[in-house]
């Protein structure tokens, strides 16, 4: 149950504020709110790195490694993102490969290989032997996350090439589950261990066996996974039906 203490992790947060309030700086839409939002995503970077959650999901319980991975790649993600202007986002926009990879079916593809890549058994019992690895798969997670996630919000999105419309944004969000929804169900019905690193490692709870442990893996996944993506699709709805109900109301009021 100790904290870690990684001077790497801090740095790079630091890093990621510094650079959030330079380039708020230098536009003239930023708001409270963006430093807020992205300050939330920030903190949720750090529960995932620097409290007992990564001490535990390194060595003793798969169920909670994987909760590190939903606030990686699903939770954080999104929260940095709200923390752009959509000038922000227009500075980022044109730094090279960020257009291409952020395009929304680039996007998809790169999302789904991250994530069944890392939890293939030999890439996932790797990085917990080896701490550099385990760095590039956290990175890599983020990083999907916030390609994931680009294409939805208003004020990145705004600068696609291929602009989705409100309905497209709930498709697209849609087959974003489908990657996690297979990898949570093999957890979730596997009943051989898929991870060897869990099977030899101390437990803390005698009755958390490693196929138990492996079964709440697949919850965590499949319930916190999508319980993200069904946020942000709750808010793309309401906005399209505010602005449906707008545009009725205008129409009604000038004819009448």
């Amino acid at each position: 149950m100790s904290w870690p203490l990684d001077p790497t992790v801090y740095l790079g947060l630091a890093a990621a504020f510094f650079g959030h309030a330079w380039l708020a700086r230098r536009v003239d839409d930023a708001q409270p709110k963006h430093t807020f939002y992205f300050g939330l995503g920030l903190l949720t970077l750090w529960v995932a790195l620097e409290t007992p959650i990564d001490t535990i999901s390194d060595h003793y319980l798969d169920s909670v490694h994987m909760l590190q991975h939903v606030l990686l790649g699903f939770v954080a993600p999104p929260l940095m993102l709200l923390g752009l202007s959509p000038q922000m986002a227009g500075w980022l926009a044109p730094i090279p490969f960020v257009r291409a990879i952020t395009e929304p079916i680039a996007a998809q593809v790169i999302a789904a290989s991250v994530m069944v890549a890392w939890h293939l058994p030999s890439l996932y019992d790797a990085t917990l032997h080896s701490e550099s690895l385990h760095v590039i798969e956290h990175l890599t997670f983020i990083g999907s996350g916030l390609v994931l996630y680009w294409p939805i919000l208003e004020a990145t999105s705004a600068h696609a090439r291929w602009r989705l419309s409100p309905g497209l944004k709930l498709l697209y969000l849609l087959a974003a589950t489908l990657p996690q929804d297979a990898i949570a169900l093999v957890l979730l019905f596997s009943r051989e261990p898929f991870y060897e690193f869990y099977v030899h490692v101390p437990r803390l709870v005698d009755s958390l066996t490693p196929i138990i442990d492996q079964t709440l893996a697949g919850a965590v996944l499949m319930v916190l996974g999508k319980a993200t993506i069904l946020v942000a699709g709750l808010a793309v709805f309401f906005r399209w039906f505010g602005r449906e109900h707008a545009a009725d109301s205008a129409s009604l009021g000038w004819h009448v």
